[in-house]
C-alpha cells in the first residue's frame, strides 16, 4: 500500500493527525496554485481554508480514479473558478485552443540549479495565472498533462499553449538576464 492509499485510509477514518499531515503534506502546493490567482494574503487563507474544509468533508466520496493530489488540486481549482464566477458573474476561463505548439526551448535544464530555480519563480510570477499554474504544476510538481487536465479544467490543447508560452516567455526573460550579467 502506498503512503498516499495509507493516509486516505487514515482520513477516511477520520484520524486527526492524518489531516495535519494532509495539509503538511499538500498545504504549500495549495498555497501555490493559490498565490498565482491572488496577493491579498486574507483571501488566500480564506480560500485555503475553504479547500481543505471541502476535502475534510468530501474525503470519503474520492473515488481512487486518479491520485489524490490531483483530485486535491481539482477541489483547489474548482474553488479558485467558483470564487471568480461569483465575484464577477462570467466564466473565469475563455481558451484559445487553436494555437500550435512548436518549441525548442528546454526548462528542465535551468530546473537543475538552485539559482535558476529561484530566479525561474520570480520570472513565473510575472506570467499571467493560468500560465504560471501549468507551469508550476509540470515543471515542479511533474504532473502530466492529463493530470494538469484533470486538476485544472483545461483541455489538453490548452495546457500544451499555456506550457509553450509560458516556455517562451521565460526563454525570453532568461536570455534577457543572462545579456545583462554580460
Amino acid at each position: 500500500m502506498t503512503g498516499e492509499k495509507k493516509l486516505l485510509k487514515r482520513l477516511i477514518n477520520g484520524e486527526e493527525k492524518a489531516y495535519e499531515e494532509l495539509i503538511d503534506d499538500y498545504g504549500g502546493l495549495i498555497y501555490k496554485v493559490l498565490n498565482s490567482y491572488f496577493k491579498d494574503k486574507n483571501k488566500i487563507d480564506d480560500l485555503f481554508q475553504d479547500i481543505f474544509i471541502k476535502i475534510y468533508k468530501n474525503i470519503e466520496s474520492f473515488r481512487e480514479e486518479s491520485k489524490l493530489s490531483v483530485w486535491i488540486y481539482r477541489i483547489a481549482m474548482n474553488t479558485v473558478k467558483n470564487y471568480f464566477r461569483l465575484k464577477y458573474n462570467k466564466d473565469v476561463y475563455e481558451l484559445d485552443e487553436d494555437y500550435q505548439i512548436e518549441t525548442n526551448h528546454d526548462l528542465n535544464k535551468n530546473l537543475q540549479n538552485e539559482d535558476s530555480k529561484k530566479l525561474l519563480e520570480k520570472y513565473i510570477e510575472q506570467l499571467p495565472s493560468n500560465w504560471q499554474t501549468v507551469i508550476n504544476l509540470y515543471y515542479f510538481n511533474s504532473f502530466s498533462y492529463k493530470e494538469i487536465s484533470k486538476i485544472t479544467g483545461f483541455p489538453m490543447g490548452t495546457i500544451k499553449t499555456y506550457l509553450y508560452r509560458a516556455k517562451k516567455r521565460l526563454s525570453e526573460l532568461l536570455k534577457d538576464h543572462e545579456k545583462e550579467l554580460l
